[in-house]
């Protein structure tokens, strides 16, 4: 399983026990308009969430904003708001595609993915009364209607673990980045 690369040193892995893959900053920053990170930086600076959903568990929750579009890339933006005096320590972050209905006793199929770049993860702690916002690229990928892209942020050592979905309609309405 690989782990996200991220923009910073710190790195939030995928799933428990993984190591995250390293990540090469481009030399010239500034110089490539549409890299990755400038996207990510770009995306991370509109300050609206106007929403995809939301999930709150105890006095943690989750916001997933609009999704942006460059080229075969789609980018997710994620908030994580910790209302209570104790830190919210993420552990690990999973991305997967999943069948929204499933009858009983019938297989359900997941296809986990893996971000190909995420920005803002430098810190894997929310701390009490403040939230933190991250922004996540994905390969595009096939969705279809009976289908859902389902986030997980899980807490280390805790039980406040959020899930979002994005429907195919969120996802094929994503914004251009320009």
């Amino acid at each position: 399983m690989q782990s996200i690369a991220y923009a910073q040193d710190e790195n939030i892995p995928t799933k428990p026990g993984t190591q995250p893959i390293e990540h090469s900053p481009e030399s010239n920053v500034d110089e490539v308009p549409y890299s990755l990170e400038n996207i990510c930086k770009k995306i991370y600076g509109i300050g609206s969430f106007d929403k995809s959903d939301r999930d709150k568990n105890g006095k943690a929750s989750a916001q997933l904003g609009s999704f942006w579009v460059y080229e075969n890339t789609l980018f997710y933006k994620l908030k994580v708001n910790n209302q209570s005096n104790i830190n919210y320590d993420i552990d690990f972050i999973r991305f997967y595609v999943r069948d929204l209905k499933t009858a009983k006793r019938t297989v359900t199929q997941e296809r986990e993915l893996y971000p190909s770049y995420s920005y803002g993860t430098h810190d894997k702690t929310v701390d009490g009364q403040s939230s933190s916002q991250y922004v996540f690229a994905l390969d595009k990928f096939p969705i279809t209607k009976d289908k859902a892209l389902f986030i997980e942020v899980y807490e280390r050592d805790g039980g406040r673990h959020l899930y979002l979905k994005a429907k195919q309609s969120d996802i094929e309405n994503a914004k251009s980045v320009q």
